[in-house]
């Protein structure tokens, strides 16, 4: 006997309920990738006072630096920081992961689909992958500051350049190289989980509400990628994966944004996200999202990208309908 399935509400019912919630849950995405970001600088910014406060206590003489008893210090340093950015980077993980599901479960809970109830939790082995490969890499960022940092000390102490041209250097690596690749771990993994658990959710869901689907959106950014704006809008059945332009060369198939899977010039920092859909349904934009006049204005190529991608069928405001297939 098959799985029971919800029916289909109204096609002429109002959907604002369901908008209203979808919204509310992207606002807390984006209050919880600001979070990771903000706490990351804060543990990095300490990071800094300290390394560069045990600096400034040197003697002004290169010749009495005990360069490895210096290193150690600062290898200490570094270390504790990592653990705890490892503890914040778990927490957000597992923060974005549940928002994800709840992004599925609570939008259509409003619209009569009580999926929440009737779903087995989704698999967390690839949760635990995705955050044991974001530790590894904010270890490598790590570890790298240190090599970096030693190599100026070094310098120093063969008197190849001063304490105070390896204080300015170190102070530039830990204010600027450091904090922007943690952060841009940050943002990229957190937002990886959220997207993988909402399409993972959205799968599940599938089974029991027919005819569902999923819309991709771009992220409003003004200076975005162009093949991430010509996806806006476009939707597939729950189990089908998107056709993703790559600037690579070829065709990317992608079942999310951030999907595991992509390259990294699809996924580095990206906005975009995938969104629950149905045909019948009434939305305020149900396909592409008209470019603001500030894109326009700020991201000259927007306005030839929006109406290359009209006339080829692929951005069709406020249709709602898949685009024309793509070869």
């Amino acid at each position: 006997m098959g799985r029971k399935t919800d029916p289909l509400p109204q096609a002429d019912k109002p959907d604002a309920a369901f908008e209203a919630e979808i919204a509310r849950h992207l606002r807390e995405r984006g209050r919880l990738l600001l979070a990771g970001q903000t706490g990351m600088l804060e543990i990095l910014k300490t990071v800094r006072t300290e390394i560069l406060a045990t600096l400034a206590g040197l003697p002004p003489d290169w010749q009495q630096w005990h360069l490895a008893r210096l290193l150690r210090q600062i290898e200490d340093v570094l270390a504790g920081a990592t653990g705890k950015a490892g503890a914040l980077f778990e927490g957000r993980m597992q923060d974005a992961w549940e928002l994800g599901v709840a992004t599925v479960d609570k939008p259509l809970a409003t619209i009569g689909h009580a999926v929440e109830l009737r779903l087995a939790q989704i698999d967390v082995r690839q949760l635990q992958q995705m955050k044991a490969f974001g530790m590894l890499r904010l270890k490598d960022v790590g570890q790298e500051a240190a090599g970096k940092i030693g190599r100026q000390l070094g310098l120093v102490t063969i008197g190849a350049q001063t304490p105070y041209q390896a204080i300015q250097a170190v102070q530039k690596l830990l204010a600027t190289e450091s904090p922007a690749r943690a952060t841009m771990i940050v943002q990229t993994e957190v937002a990886r989980a959220f997207a993988v658990a909402g399409s993972d959710r959205l799968h599940q869901a599938a089974e029991i509400v027919p005819g569902l689907g999923k819309q991709w959106r771009r992220s409003g950014k003004i200076h975005s990628r162009w093949y991430h704006d010509i996806m806006d809008g476009q939707v597939v059945d729950a189990d089908k994966s998107f056709k993703v332009p790559n600037p690579g060369g070829g065709i990317t198939l992608m079942q999310c944004p951030h999907d595991p899977k992509a390259p990294p010039e699809q996924i580095i920092r990206c906005g975009c996200i995938s969104l629950p859909w149905m045909k019948h349904w009434k939305v305020s934009t149900p396909g592409a999202k008209p470019f603001t006049e500030l894109e326009l204005k700020l991201d000259g190529r927007k306005a030839a990208l929006d109406q290359a991608a009209k006339r080829a069928g692929r951005r069709q405001e406020g249709a709602n309908r898949p685009p024309a297939a793509t070869s």
